[in-house]
């Protein structure tokens, strides 16, 4: 009987003995995922039309699309253009023997902020939407600038998004 005893008085102190050398530890893990945005920006002809007089304002409207896949704040610069000597208030359209007609681009049908980089009193484009946003741009043809050569005059303005 007491070898009995023994016997399961060592097999009792075995069965608890990994139970008494069990612990716990515990360690954080981090998770982090950094979400950039990426835009797109879309800008669509501005056309004047034909005319035969340059004696009068001649307005016309566009519209530039910015589309981003993250909502996150961004905003639209457009260049003074590539004519010679265009600031952002006179951009120049070249035609004929290099004869250059002055235009405008505004923010709103008013025309009376105009668009550019955020410089020279010149605003931007903004905004902070996921997805497509479309902004109307206003151009003008300012009035009195007869003579000039017939033919096609153009000019090519870069739209920026940055985000």
């Amino acid at each position: 009987m007491n070898l009995l005893k023994s016997s399961l008085l060592a097999v009792a102190l075995l069965a608890t003995a990994p139970l008494a050398m069990a612990g716990t530890a515990t360690a954080n893990m981090n998770v982090t995922l950094t979400l950039n945005n990426s835009c797109t920006v879309a800008a669509n002809a501005l056309n004047f039309n034909t005319q035969t007089t340059l004696a009068t304002a001649i307005d016309a409207q566009t519209t530039v699309a910015v589309t981003c896949v993250s909502a996150g704040a961004y905003t639209v610069t457009l260049g003074a253009g590539g004519g010679t000597g265009a600031t952002f208030a006179s951009r120049k359209m070249t035609g004929p023997s290099s004869a250059t007609i002055n235009y405008s681009l505004y923010a709103e049908s008013g025309r009376t902020s105009v668009l550019g980089d955020g410089t020279s009193s010149t605003v931007t484009l903004a905004g902070s939407n996921s997805g497509t946003t479309t902004f109307d741009v206003y151009g003008r043809v300012p009035g009195s600038q007869n003579p000039k050569p017939i033919g096609t005059y153009n000019d090519t303005v870069v739209a920026t998004v940055t985000f």
